[in-house]
């Protein structure tokens, strides 16, 4: 997931699901709400939002050629988004480590 050179859109928001179904809701028993509620602005809630959708979008249908483009900057920028969900949450050294 550190770049995006041999993976698909598809495993990139799969890794990125379970990442967060698990460390946040498994072991850390939060929701998706209380994820998007760790943001302050309503802006940043609305990307935070985005980009739950936007990963399980990805593990739940099944994509066409026709209608996606598997590394437009949308990839980077919900990577973005997920590191800043680590930041809010306090979990950032976490992020830290795993990617390291």
């Amino acid at each position: 997931m550190k770049t995006n050179t041999n993976a698909s859109l598809v495993t990139i928001q799969n890794i990125m699901r379970r990442i967060i179904e698990n460390y946040f809701g498994i072991l850390g028993k939060k929701t998706d709400d209380s994820i998007v509620d760790s943001f302050l602005l309503l802006e940043e809630k609305r990307v935070c939002r985005s980009l739950i959708s936007w990963i399980n979008d990805g593990s739940h249908s099944i994509p066409d050629d026709l209608n996606i483009d598997s590394y437009t900057d949308s990839v980077e920028r919900y990577k973005k988004i997920f590191k800043e969900v680590f930041e809010k949450t306090g979990h950032k050294a976490h992020y830290d480590m795993m990617m390291s």
